[in-house]
């Protein structure tokens, strides 16, 4: 299956399903894979900015 068919088909089901882009942001931020779309990188770094600022309330 070819990069473009994949990611075509990962955007319609992320707009059947709003929760898959939420699914795939949580994936690429554990993993560290960059994506393509705009709302899951923004997603991911948002994911991974409160897992730090969590970490650091708890700590203190």
């Amino acid at each position: 299956m070819s990069e473009e068919k994949r990611e075509r088909l990962k955007f319609k089901e992320q707009r059947k399903n709003p929760g898959a882009a939420l699914n795939n942001a949580w994936a690429q931020a554990m993993t560290g894979a960059p994506g393509s779309g705009c709302l899951v990188n923004v997603i991911s770094v948002l994911i991974v900015v409160g897992v730090v600022l969590l970490i650091r309330a708890c700590s203190q």
